[in-house]
């Protein structure tokens, strides 16, 4: 019989035992493939504008992640075959024991690796080509593209691109193959199962002193990093990370002899059917593992918060964008002219292309009025916090009657104002809480000669100009006497505009946006210090912002499932692998169980226990990690965002369930057949 012939045999034998081999390699195929073939799908090739824009920088961040995603695949692959050898060694040997050479059994290897890799790639790439197809509907839905644009396409690059990569992945398994059947000895192949695990850590005292300091060690970092993040500078974070690292590795290290110490003491349960089995096989499999248990720990905990963060960033833009843009356009540009005056005499007047509902008003600036000095005692805190802020920008200021005119147009609440008083519009939440704090402190401010205190004990949440986040620093509104006199004294250091456009339709309103565009690109040649860091023009448009925040949404999402499903498929194949792997050095330990009178019930519930202990162990420690991470991650990004990761959070334990679970069920249904266990 020839290699070839022999290996698709092994194969057809063998094929329940690669089922978790196989489910990984389509996975991880179809999914290069589908992220790879975005740019050529014919939808996103009729994207025009701003989505064009983002569409080129998904690109070219998914080209990024795809040379992550390749090496992570090839390592995992590398460790897939390293288990399927171990598998059969015993087999291996047989066949050198009958007179076959390395070489021939090289042979067979190769064969065998080769027909699995066709076989994967094929099935992953017919795979991929439907769900990209899917993707290119989505792409389209969320640009709003006319759909007739559609075409069921095969990408000729992302095709060759997969091949290529996946090629050189399994010319890397050959070689690992060869080099690894040379190394053997037939005497080892032959006694392939009998060898007995190692103990790394013996002792349970020291083992139960070690896992209790790491679960300090941890606590506290939770702690730190969870609770108390606007403390906490740079290089604290850094260190708490780096604290939380180390402490899981220990405790996945220790585990083993805490467990058997702390369930010793239980006899009840230690004692219970075959617990005591379950748990000294759980403790072994630790001891060896450790380093692997906490890998794989740290990398469902970065699944866990990709998932739950991107989808929820992806989810509230999609909320913000609602409120955020209210009107078809706003815009804010510099000079003592109004933004009106300055479009006519450009040829665009107003009422060519604006409703009747536009809102103009002056902004005022004074030197003595910064971000900075408006804090009081908190300045020097806000300063710790945010060293890079250019905290000596100087604030804008407007009239409570500009304001309440925008408000209505707007939606918003109206502001009233007592003859001293202040109130500040802001919705960028790095500097509101600094501002809320010197507010609520009575911080008062000179402007113009007037002494103005709170009108309230925190920030007005809003904003001015549209920009589809909540990016506004600050506003300061002040009375309309106070106003007068800034007016009066030359302190107008810009105009602001906003109202709807007079037509209907997306493609319409694009035009006027594009007219509007170009009448006013002149003045950002202008020079930002002699402008006191105020834009020269700052310019909003609903079908902007609604058309950039899709593409954002939809460039989140596609990075997040990416990487995310990469990272959960390596996590779940390499428990699934170490687990089989365990699954065979214990096949003659369930042997001796079945001749002491255990029955299959018995054994199913054992290898059901263990199995799932092994998988549920390092998700519990990940999901315990990820509920700080969360905390954290939802601190960095209420600087521009305000939603709950509520939606992620469901999103992702669907995904989990879904894959993490499958491979979990599959891999408990493979290693019944390892341990001859029937039902």
């Amino acid at each position: 019989m020839s290699s070839f012939k022999m290996a698709l045999a092994n194969i057809k034998k063998s094929m329940r035992d690669y089922v978790v081999y196989f489910i990984t390699l389509i996975i991880g195929v179809a999914i290069f493939y589908v992220f790879n073939s975005v740019g050529d799908q014919s939808v996103v090739k009729s994207i025009t504008g701003s989505g064009y824009d983002i569409i080129e920088l998904m690109l070219i961040l998914l080209d990024g992640v795809s040379i992550g995603v390749a090496f992570v695949l090839g390592f995992l692959i590398i460790y897939a075959n390293n288990f399927l050898i171990k598998r059969r060694k015993k087999e291996f040997g047989v066949y050198m024991l009958l007179g076959m050479d390395k070489r021939q059994v090289s042979k067979i290897l190769v064969s065998e690796t080769f027909l699995v890799g066709v076989v994967s790639l094929v099935v992953g790439l017919g795979i991929g080509i439907f769900a990209s197809q899917f993707v290119s509907i989505i792409v389209g839905k969320f640009f709003e593209i006319d759909m007739s644009a559609y075409a069921f396409t095969v990408s000729g690059g992302a095709l060759l691109k997969t091949a290529i990569n996946f090629a050189v992945i399994y010319l890397v398994v050959i070689v690992f193959h060869g080099v690894s059947i040379s190394k053997y000895k037939l005497i080892d192949l032959l006694s392939a199962g009998k060898k007995t695990e190692k103990q790394m850590l013996k002792n349970p005292v020291i083992s139960t002193i070690i896992f209790l300091v790491s679960v300090v060690a941890l606590g506290y970092a939770y702690y730190r990093v969870g609770f108390c993040t606007r403390d906490l500078n740079q290089s604290e974070i850094i260190r708490h990370i780096l604290v939380g690292v180390v402490s899981t590795v220990l405790i996945f290290w220790s585990m083993s002899g805490f467990l058997l110490s702390a369930l010793r003491g239980c006899k009840k349960l230690y004692n219970k059917n075959l617990n005591s089995f379950v748990i000294r096989q759980f403790c072994n499999s630790i001891n060896s593992s450790a380093i692997t248990m906490a890998i794989i720990c740290l990398m469902l905990f970065v699944t866990i918060c990709t998932f739950a963060s991107g989808f929820s960033i992806a989810h509230d833009l999609q909320t913000i964008v609602e409120d955020s843009t209210p009107v078809d356009y706003s815009m804010m540009m510099t000079g003592t002219k109004p933004v009106s005056q300055l479009l006519e005499e450009e040829g665009m007047p107003t009422n060519q292309w604006a409703d009747d509902d536009m809102v103009e008003f002056p902004i005022y600036q004074l030197e003595n009025m910064t971000w900075g000095s408006g804090l009081g005692d908190v300045y020097a805190k806000a300063v710790e916090q945010f060293p890079a802020a250019r905290w000596e920008t100087r604030e804008n200021i407007i009239a409570v009657s500009g304001y309440n005119r925008l408000a209505a147009l707007y939606g918003a609440k109206e502001i009233e104002l007592g003859a001293d008083e202040y109130e500040i519009v802001c919705d960028f939440e790095s500097f509101k809480q600094f501002r809320d704090e010197a507010m609520a402190a009575g911080q008062t401010i000179e402007c113009g000669g007037y002494i103005l205190k709170p009108g309230a004990k925190e920030c007005k949440n809003g904003f001015i100009v549209m920009s589809g986040g909540s990016t506004n620093t600050g506003v300061v509104v002040i009375p309309d006497e106070v106003a007068a006199s800034l007016e009066g004294a030359g302190k107008i250091s810009g105009y602001l505009m906003a109202g709807n456009f007079n037509v209907d339709g997306k493609k319409e309103k694009k035009e006027v946006e594009q007219r509007l565009l170009e009448v006013t690109g002149k003045y950002w040649e202008m020079n930002y210090d002699d402008l006191n860091y105020l834009p020269p023009m700052t310019i909003g448009t609903k079908v902007t912002i609604v058309e950039s925040s899709n593409g954002l949404t939809l460039l989140s999402t596609f990075i997040v499932i990416y990487m995310g499903i990469v990272f959960l498929i390596a996590s779940a194949a390499l428990l699934a692998l170490k687990a089989l792997s365990e699954s065979i050095d214990s096949t003659g330990r369930y042997e001796i169980l079945k001749k002491i009178g255990s029955d299959h019930k018995m054994l199913r519930k054992a290898l059901f226990a263990q199995i799932g202990v092994y998988f549920t162990l390092p998700l519990v420690v990940a999901i315990i990690h990820s509920i700080f991470g969360m905390r954290f991650a939802e601190f960095a990004m209420s600087a521009f965002l305000s939603g709950s990761p509520f939606w992620g959070i469901c999103v992702t334990a669907a995904l989990m369930a879904g894959l993490y679970g499958g491979y979990m069920l599959a891999t408990y249904r493979t290693s019944k057949r390892i341990v001859e266990i029937e039902g």
